[in-house]
């Protein structure tokens, strides 16, 4: 089982991946995002955890699937178009992508250890 500090870990090691290529793109103006950017997503990277408690190896349901971690990637996806298409960001859109992102590092990681994800978790 991956820990808590490899989580938030990850999920700040991806924000500043993001807040790089943003910035090249254009659409992070603001110096306010990059606090922002790094609280949501190392809030992002420990909330499936929080959502759903490590208490047994059973605990990944729903909010640790791949059908979550799929619809959690379109919606990704589809924020990042709508800044592309918007032009730069305000701080709450940022603040949601980067908690996206961070769940998102979550579940990929949890996807790796030997208990993996489950299709649906119901």
């Amino acid at each position: 089982m991956t820990g808590r500090k490899t989580h938030i870990t990850a999920g700040v090691l991806i924000s500043f991946i993001l807040i790089w290529y943003l910035v090249q793109k254009g659409l992070v103006l603001s110096p306010m995002i990059l606090p922002i950017a790094l609280a949501s997503s190392a809030l992002g990277a420990v909330l499936p955890d929080l959502i759903e408690p490590p208490r047994n190896r059973r605990h990944r349901k729903f909010f640790h699937s791949l059908l979550f971690f799929a619809l959690l990637l379109l919606y990704l996806n589809r924020t990042y178009l709508s800044l592309l298409t918007a032009g730069p960001a305000d701080e709450v859109t940022i603040g949601l992508f980067f908690a996206g992102a961070g769940y998102a590092s979550h579940l990929a990681l949890d996807a790796f250890t030997p208990a993996g994800l489950p299709v649906v978790g119901l």
